[in-house]
């Protein structure tokens, strides 16, 4: 990448990101460390949609949900150690998302339950990230060789 335009994409993607919080706190009447910590169990629940082709194919479009009994769970001890977050902090605001229907309890942990029809949280969400993509993609595209 040498060369490449590192101090744009990075002002893109910070854009992008800072976006993507603000428009997840007002949809959902969520804190900034339950964003984060929603993030962390999404990523980290539908990872085998990103690795897995045929999982991918299969699961990684509108029609059909990745199964809730194949979904990963994450730990509380991951999320609080990767969001740098209290132990207790973290149990507390993880058991109440759970109370509130955005994580469910697994054996070891909680994942990211999937989303169908009005208990679809995510569905605006993924319509807001695949657009902003979109005009990343636009925006590398004018990135002078």
């Amino acid at each position: 990448m040498q060369g490449a335009a590192t101090r744009y994409i990075s002002s893109f993607i910070i854009e992008f990101l800072s976006d993507f919080m603000c428009f997840a706190l007002e949809l959902n009447d969520v804190t900034v460390e339950e964003v984060a910590i929603l993030c962390l169990v999404a990523a980290e629940s539908t990872r085998e949609i990103r690795k897995d082709p045929f999982v991918m194919k299969n699961f990684g479009n509108e029609d059909f949900v990745f199964p809730e009994t194949e979904r990963p769970t994450v730990s509380i001890k991951v999320i609080h150690t990767r969001l740098n977050m209290s132990r207790e902090t973290t149990r507390r605001k993880v058991a109440d998302l759970v109370d509130r229907g955005f994580l469910k309890r697994g054996k070891r942990g909680v994942y990211l339950p999937p989303q169908t029809g009005d208990q679809d949280y995510t569905k605006e969400l993924r319509t807001f990230l695949v657009r902003k993509l979109e005009v990343l993609n636009a925006y590398r595209d004018k990135i002078p060789d």
